[in-house]
């Protein structure tokens, strides 16, 4: 068995990975390889409405990089692997590495990397998990909708397993280090942070028009926060570019009450906060494992894409709103905390045990390979089909 990491969270802990009973049989630098090349892509070739011009360059360059170097090496680092675990078949390298994998006979493991939401109506891409997979590991019962809904995943082959990655996530012992992050920035009380992530390459607009909902943020919160004394610290994605939003930050009516890190773990910037306020991002579901109060800020159009506000879990804060919104969001809420809670046990299943519930599915799928390739040493062997997605399937439809 094989497991190909993915990028990092939010809160810095690996995307794929964790289970302590799941080997790594990848190759000496397999993680970098498919990490390196994956972090030009991911998210780019899923956004919508990208230039013609662009996504013509940006996939012939794929298409170079893959036939060159990558796809080759990859299939030395795995040579030999009969199941493959993978975070993502929707973006390069994946997608390519998984149609590698799959007309070898090799079988997959998708494990979820991230909180899932149906992509855009103009969006013509991939699906997240539809690629034939023997298995597809889902953080909870939400994300087991959006699979069978969105991606078209047969419910069979869906095990909600929790996310290992999460297993050993404790707020209380993250306190000291948001104690000390308060000290260090020299903050009179706890700050509101913004933990921001790129919806540009998800396709929400460009990364103009996000650092503009920033500003938009900036400008209406400064009332209430200037009033309360409260500062706001700013945590962001690996993908963008941190002296953006100190940028925004020194123009706006928040100058010299923002602070803008560029290290640090995300974990003890949720456990400084009193508050978090996100996009779309899977740390606002960390920020709720944390107890944390948590607002979501509209993106003009497409409002609120993950269900946060729907399941009433956080403060919707719409652009035209925004001073109310935050004085909603630092009040006390007992209804919308509990809210909270059950969008957690939603979302993440069996926290403290997935990895031994990732464990086992991989262990179920490593036992059929055997038993298929049994079975094929003493049958004439299948022959191979293509189906509409370009994956080599055997006769009987059945993954390979």
């Amino acid at each position: 068995m094989a497991l190909v990491p993915g990028g990092t969270s939010a809160g810095g802990a690996p995307a794929a990975g964790g289970s302590s009973a799941a080997s790594t049989a990848s190759g000496p630098g397999a993680a970098s390889v498919v990490a390196a090349a994956a972090a030009g892509a991911r998210g780019s070739s899923a956004a919508a409405g990208a230039d013609d011009g662009a996504s013509w360059t940006r996939g012939l360059a794929q298409r170079l990089a893959w036939s060159l170097g990558l796809g080759p090496r990859l299939r030395w680092m795995l040579h030999g692997a009969r199941v493959v675990v993978i975070p993502n078949d929707a973006v390069f390298p994946y997608f390519a590495l998984v149609g590698q994998l799959h007309r070898r006979g090799v079988r997959t493991v998708l494990m979820q990397e991230g909180i899932r939401f149906p992509q855009l109506e103009s969006y013509t891409g991939p699906r997240y998990g539809a690629t034939v997979s023997s298995a597809v590991c889902a953080w909870g019962e939400g994300s087991k909708e959006f699979f069978v809904g969105f991606s078209q995943v047969p419910e069979s082959r869906i095990a909600v397993t929790g996310t290992p990655r999460l297993d050993g996530l404790d707020a209380l012992a993250w306190r000291p280090k948001g104690d000390e992050l308060i000290r260090t920035l020299g903050l009179a009380t706890a700050p509101v942070a913004f933990l921001s992530n790129p919806i540009d390459i998800q396709g929400y607009g460009t990364n103009e028009a996000k650092l503009a909902l920033f500003a938009r943020f900036l400008a209406g919160a400064a009332p209430v926060l200037g009033a309360g004394g409260i500062s706001v610290i700013v945590k962001n994605h690996m993908q963008e570019n941190p002296k953006d939003y100190a940028r925004v930050a020194a123009a706006s009516p928040m100058a010299g009450k923002v602070t803008v890190l560029e290290s640090g773990h995300t974990f003890a910037a949720i456990a400084a906060a009193r508050a978090v306020v996100v996009f779309t991002s899977t740390v606002g579901l960390e920020a709720l494992m944390f107890g944390k109060p948590i607002g979501v800020l509209e993106i003009p159009g497409h409002e609120f894409a993950f269900e946060y506000v729907q399941r009433g879990a956080a403060v919707p804060i719409r652009i035209a709103d925004v001073t109310r919104a935050v004085e909603q969001l630092l009040a006390p809420d007992a209804a919308r905390a509990e809210a909270g809670q059950a969008l957690v046990e939603r979302h993440v299943h069996d926290r403290g045990r997935a990895r031994h519930h990732v464990a086992d599915v991989i262990e179920r799928v490593l036992a059929d390979a055997g038993v298929r390739s049994a079975s094929r040493r003493q049958e004439p062997p299948a022959r191979a089909i293509r189906d509409e997605g370009g994956v080599a399937n055997r006769r009987d439809g059945a993954p390979r």
